[in-house]
């Protein structure tokens, strides 16, 4: 929902200040460029190594939905928002994502951000803070299981840009045809007990 016209101005519940997303000229740029229809083999081009489109699309739309959830309304706005980055095999992916979002994006509805990268091993013996979010940046595959029950049990949102893993149980990840859109895992997040925002339910495809 939108309050004035404005890039992302989130109209919160009855009763909150009105909340604005803040974010870069590049990152509304690369929104605009995912709602456009797909163009064969095209990439965002983020410089250092060349990362797939899913990673660059994907930690571009993370945000979002970050944004969306609920619960950012509820809780003191003064502590960072913190955001793993998780890989497997391969930090330096983990790292320029890192630094690409931090470059791009100032704020979400008035926190500034935390993010970490983070190993596999590191993130299943973690305490994570309320709030957390992962960003799944490599392919899990056996081990996809375990990051999707922690997830569930301390409330993370975990997002997977990978086809097929939100249909596995992950909470969110996106869907491409002609256009890219968000996805979203509704047991997941039930089981995580994440509330999304209704505007941004509306936009998204839903796998039940």
């Amino acid at each position: 929902m939108r309050c004035c016209g404005c890039s992302w101005c989130i109209v919160p519940e009855a009763g909150e200040k009105r909340i604005v997303f803040k974010v870069s000229s590049k990152f509304l740029i690369g929104i605009l460029m995912m709602l456009l229809p797909m163009a064969g083999g095209s990439s965002l081009g983020l410089a250092q190594e060349a990362l797939s489109p899913r990673l660059q699309i994907g930690i571009g739309l993370l945000p979002a939905v970050i944004a969306a959830n609920k619960d950012l309304g509820t809780q003191d706005s003064s502590r960072p928002l913190p955001i793993y980055l998780l890989y497997r095999d391969n930090p330096q992916i983990a790292e320029q994502l890192r630094r690409s979002l931090e470059q791009t994006i100032g704020v979400i509805r008035g926190r500034e951000l935390a993010v970490r990268s983070i190993s596999l091993e590191d993130l299943l013996t973690e305490n994570p803070r309320s709030l957390s979010s992962v960003f799944i940046a490599e392919p899990l595959d056996n081990r996809l299981d375990e990051v999707i029950r922690f997830a569930e049990i301390h409330r993370l949102l975990l997002f997977s840009p990978f086809k097929g893993d939100v249909e596995r149980g992950v909470a969110a990840g996106l869907k491409v045809t002609h256009k890219v859109l968000p996805m979203i895992n509704m047991q997941a997040l039930d089981r995580a007990k994440i509330e999304l925002k209704a505007f941004f339910l509306r936009i998204a495809v839903k796998h039940e």
